[in-house]
């Protein structure tokens, strides 16, 4: 396993390179985020137009609540859509709660990293890191949604010790791979309606099954609310 310093232009990220899932405890070492946290896996993909007013104040409430609780917030980390609108929403507050990009080395691309050495499955340039995450961890793979099961393992980890869920911005299909391992890990699903595609397809007909919610993205109280509640921050810790 290999550790990097990444220097953006405003931020030097501290970057893990895990060979194998079971390196994820030490990954946890290496970054410095030994004790374990409550942890929100956020997935999503694309900003639609119409959704963005309700998609931004949504990623708002999910960075505020983070910030104040000292959530630990799992993303892509590549520079657009949701995942860069966390990180975003992160630096213009001034946050400092934990946030941990989970991507695939060999498609992205990051300040005296590669760029565009090798043919990819979508064409020839990689996607660029979003410059705001303190911490990355670049895993195998040859394509996304590869990732999706570093990512539920590493929510495990992360979350030793307290409880973590997964919340979905609208999404497509490597989102739906996100959610269908997160319940397979008994992770509670919060949708957020009103931000596009697949989260508001599982608004309009879902199973409950008691472990997906649905919350409306312009409801900011009502999302920490459920957050809360899901995460169980005035109760017990009971790891998830």
């Amino acid at each position: 396993m290999r550790t990097k310093v990444i220097d953006f232009p405003n931020l030097k990220t501290l970057c893990i390179f895990p060979d194998v899932p079971s390196d994820l405890e030490q990954a946890l070492s290496e970054l410095h985020l030994e004790g374990g946290y409550p942890v929100i896996v956020l997935i999503g993909g694309a900003i639609d137009a119409r959704q963005a007013v309700a998609t931004e104040r949504a990623i708002q409430a999910i960075a505020k609540l983070a910030e104040e609780l000292n959530i630990l917030v799992i993303c892509g980390g590549t520079d657009m859509g949701v995942m860069a609108e966390i990180g975003q929403v992160r630096s213009q507050n001034h946050y400092t709660f934990p946030l941990v990009g989970i991507t695939l080395e060999d498609l992205v691309a990051w300040p005296g990293g590669p760029q565009s050495t090798k043919f990819l499955w979508w064409g020839s340039e990689r996607w660029q890191l979003e410059p705001h995450y303190p911490y990355f961890i670049l895993v195998p793979g040859a394509h996304f949604g590869d990732e999706s099961p570093w990512i539920v393992d590493a929510a495990t980890v992360f979350s030793k010790g307290y409880r973590s869920v997964t919340i979905l911005i609208n999404g497509g299909e490597i989102s739906r791979k996100d959610i269908q391992l997160s319940l397979e890990h008994g992770r509670k699903v919060v949708a957020l309606s009103r931000t596009g595609r697949l989260a508001d397809e599982i608004s309009r007909d879902f199973d409950h099954n008691g472990l997906i919610t649905v919350v409306s993205a312009s409801s900011e109280e009502r999302i920490n609310k459920v957050v809360r509640s899901i995460l169980a921050l005035d109760q017990s810790r009971e790891s998830v």
